[in-house]
């Protein structure tokens, strides 16, 4: 029979303290930063992955998602090894990331390493288990990636392994490590005439990506001087044209793309060529 409180003070025994519900102070109990860029930085003092939302206003789903998955101890849980940061998709913020990891849709849920890699990325939302069950999944691939491109030596590796981790990396919009494994191809043993033009090719996107335009000009021209295969060398020459673009020079892109259309009249690209040429000239390129 259970000792009333009274009777346990009477006898000098200390009454067990009352149980209390915890308090939820913020969503997931977690320390929200006001900023992206707060966010990558504070995760990478304390070695955490950074737990990015977008939303907009007026966006009656990201206020679903939000009752649906704030009040959980599932997503509580999910936050303890990361920092979470909320901003809206329309904030100069929120569109540059959009913009660099393809977001096209809110709500959107993004996870990312303090650099910037890609995790995990939702748009949309159906409901919580859908969500749950597919963080967890992308999350233990991520950290089994991770574990193995923690653990290559880039100068040892094989050229198809260099390849096909530099791919994924920048997949995940890690252009800085891919870099350096496509790089390695040439140089590895064995690697054959087209795993280095592929990977050369790559290796051009990359340093575009990191805004090395007079880099990623030498490694097309580079591939377009050596290639031989004209499905690629099509390929190499519609890219060449997007590097004038990313250095604000639009009239040399147009001469650019009005040659690639005479060199290669019956393209399967030419829709969409023709569509970026009409865009210049009514913006004034000549």
């Amino acid at each position: 029979m259970a000792v009333p409180i009274v009777a346990a003070a009477q006898s000098g025994e200390a009454a067990p303290p009352p149980t209390r519900t915890p308090v939820v102070r913020s969503p997931g109990n977690a320390q929200w930063e006001p900023s992206i860029a707060r966010a990558r930085a504070r995760a990478a003092k304390e070695k955490k992955l950074v737990f990015v939302e977008l939303d907009e206003p007026g966006c009656g789903n990201c206020d679903r998602m939000d009752a649906l998955l704030y009040t959980a101890f599932d997503f509580e849980a999910l936050l303890v090894d990361k920092v979470p940061v909320k901003t809206s998709r329309l904030s100069p913020e929120g569109m540059s990331t959009a913009e660099r990891y393809g977001i096209g849709e809110v709500p959107a849920i993004l996870i990312v390493n303090p650099e910037g890699r890609l995790v995990f990325l939702m748009q949309g939302f159906t409901n919580a288990p859908n969500f749950y069950s597919h963080v967890k999944h992308d999350l233990d691939a991520y950290r089994a990636f991770a574990r193995r491109v923690d653990a290559q030596d880039v100068a040892k590796l094989p050229a198809a392994e260099a390849l096909e981790t530099g791919r994924e990396l920048a997949q995940r919009r890690d252009s800085a490590a891919a870099l350096t494994r496509f790089q390695r191809v040439s140089q590895a043993p064995g690697a054959t005439a087209e795993m280095r033009e592929t990977a050369l090719q790559l290796e051009a996107e990359a340093e575009l990506d990191l805004e090395r335009p007079l880099a990623a000009r030498a490694s097309i021209e580079k591939l377009l001087a050596t290639s031989k295969d004209p499905a690629r060398r099509e390929q190499a020459e519609l890219f060449r044209a997007q590097i004038p673009l990313a250095e604000k020079k639009p009239s040399e892109a147009l001469a650019l793309l009005r040659a690639f259309r005479k060199t290669h009249p019956d393209s399967r690209y030419a829709a969409e060529v023709d569509q970026v040429i009409r865009k210049l000239e009514s913006q004034g390129a000549r």
